[in-house]
């Protein structure tokens, strides 16, 4: 590839990437306000004297779920600038680092959250398993230095 010629694959990619990293930014901020609204209202049916019976996942693991998916927006938006401009380590390593936590995540929710398989799995499959795939094969010569 011609020096400062940027793939036009590889810049659609930075843009999902911004816009997926985004999302999930977004997406993480609301799911902590959930948690902690969750925990408050447990907490002041506690406090007025009745008892909270929870059969769900338990909260560490809500807040692995939320670390990793705050943890992969960023790797997202990173590797993205790293598309942008065509480096290494932050396009190719952050990229396949994004991939392989998100597919981890996807396992975890299915796993130990029990969320169900639908469309947010569907994606959160589809997308790092497309992106390991591009990045190491497609893009590979693309991401220099």
């Amino acid at each position: 590839m011609a020096e400062g010629k940027r793939p036009g694959g590889l810049t659609a990619l930075a843009v999902l990437n911004f816009v997926f990293g985004g999302l999930g930014a977004l997406g993480t901020l609301g799911l902590l306000a959930l948690v902690a609204a969750a925990k408050a209202g447990s907490d002041a049916f506690e406090g007025a004297g009745g008892t909270v019976h929870y059969e769900g996942p338990s909260i560490g693991m809500i807040y692995v779920s939320v670390l990793l998916a705050a943890v992969s927006s960023v790797l997202l938006i990173t590797s993205g600038v790293g598309y942008i401009k065509q480096k290494r380590f932050l396009g190719r390593t952050l990229g396949t680092a994004y991939a392989v936590l998100s597919i981890g995540n996807t396992a975890i929710g299915l796993a130990a959250l029990h969320t169900g398989f639908g469309l947010f799995s569907i994606i959160g499959l589809i997308y790092p398993v497309l992106t390991l795939i591009l990045v190491n094969t497609t893009f590979k010569d693309d991401l220099t230095n």
